[in-house]
């Protein structure tokens, strides 16, 4: 006979294993989510009064940009970064150059204002400033990390992996709350070469426990920022390295956005879908630039897409797909990650599981090819897509061609 301890407890239900994925719904509304108490009161208590007047002076400033339309998404990602460490005393940053601003003035001003401990200048080490974040969201603290490009996480893919997990292996005793943040994706003309221009996005698709999304403009990046910052899991937010500085437009100040829906940008025309000349294209990063730069192209020939930028890649909002391809029951992708385990492959898959009775052709990729990208721009076009091929791909499903 086996001993009582043997016996006891019973084993784990089935359905724990799903529910230790995240320890917050991906539907959590995180403007409802209150900073800790007396949050205010220890901020103004351990910071340098004349470098919190100085703080929020910027932040007011950055506000106001958002609110006039002419906020970057670097700039828009700072501002929620200074936000939530204004509002949340346990709220800390790592990045390289950071008391510079790194390269794109994501972490500008935190060390200045919060100090070394709250604001940590760091080594040119990923995995080893990733590892002490790890150990800070482990014991009460909500660190934030900015990778000054995303392809640098690659030497903290074994933390990245360990922070997706560890909600799950110690059976949801502790929570994992890490926002990792940086500039990356392939745009065309890059001009960056093939170790600067991988698809990191598509590389940790597979690492269970992490939220990852892409913003493609300052909303998007400021509210999907704050209430990365707020959950209490791991998530990772990719911004489009060649847009970081340029892309201007509104923010809604103090909004948190949701971190599990994708955005319709721009619907088909009622007659165009009535007539069959209507096109669901999916894209995210720079992909949403080089779509809406061909979108007169495409409507001068009486063609019209719905156009869907991918904020959530994981997890992915079926819902809204599904809802697109109902009116058009045709899809592209156009996808910033190679045609072999590429973040298309995945939405690909799914779209012919989950909506191929929606379907009147097969999905069409618009992938990177699988070569390294090329630092010269007459090699690159032959591996990454771009407007021109968001184009033929809607010709070519007028033509029947696909």
């Amino acid at each position: 006979q086996s001993p009582v301890f043997a016996r006891e407890p019973p084993p784990p239900p089935a359905e724990l294993a799903k529910e230790l994925e995240f320890p917050d719904a991906p539907s959590t509304d995180y403007n409802a989510r209150p900073p800790p108490a007396g949050a205010d009161a220890i901020t103004r208590a351990t910071t340098d009064p004349e470098a919190l007047a100085t703080c929020e002076a910027h932040v007011a400033e950055l506000q106001s940009l958002a609110k006039r339309g002419e906020i970057s998404i670097a700039d828009a990602v700072n501002l929620a970064v200074l936000e939530e460490m204004l509002r949340d005393p346990t709220t800390v940053c790592h990045a390289e150059d950071l008391q510079a601003g790194s390269s794109y003035n994501i972490p500008k001003l935190t060390q200045q204002t919060f100090g070394k401990l709250r604001g940590a200048d760091e080594i040119i080490d990923e995995g080893h400033f990733l590892g002490k974040a790890i150990g800070e969201g482990m014991n009460g603290y909500r660190p934030i990390v900015e990778m000054m490009n995303t392809n640098f996480a690659i030497y903290a893919m074994a933390e990245i992996s360990s922070a997706g997990n560890t909600f799950a292996t110690t059976g949801g005793q502790f929570q994992m709350p890490l926002t990792i943040v940086g500039a990356g994706g392939t745009a065309p003309n890059q001009a960056l070469g093939a170790e600067h221009s991988q698809p990191f996005h598509a590389y940790i698709m597979g690492i269970p426990g992490l939220k990852i999304g892409a913003a493609a403009s300052p909303d998007a990046a400021y509210g999907m920022t704050k209430s990365m910052i707020r959950d209490n899991g791991p998530c990772f937010l990719f911004l489009p390295v060649k847009m970081m500085k340029e892309t201007k437009g509104h923010a809604a100040v103090g909004e948190c956005m949701p971190i599990n829906k994708c955005k319709l940008v721009h619907k088909a025309s009622d007659d165009a879908v009535a007539g069959g000349r209507a096109v669901t294209v999916l894209t995210y990063l720079h992909g949403l630039k080089e779509c809406q730069s061909v979108l007169p192209e495409i409507q001068a020939e009486g063609l019209d897409i719905d156009l869907i930028e991918l904020r959530s890649l994981k997890p992915l909002d079926m819902e809204t797909i599904r809802d697109s391809l109902a009116r058009t029951h045709k899809v592209a992708i156009l996808d910033e990650s190679t045609n072999s385990g590429g973040v298309g492959a995945t939405v690909s898959a799914l779209i012919h599981e989950q909506c191929f009775d929606l379907l009147d052709a097969p999905v069409k990729r618009l992938c990177m090819d699988d070569a390294p990208v090329p630092y010269a721009s007459s090699m690159e076009v032959a591996v990454v897509k771009r407007g021109s091929d968001v184009v033929k791909a809607v010709f070519d499903f007028m033509l029947k061609k696909i």
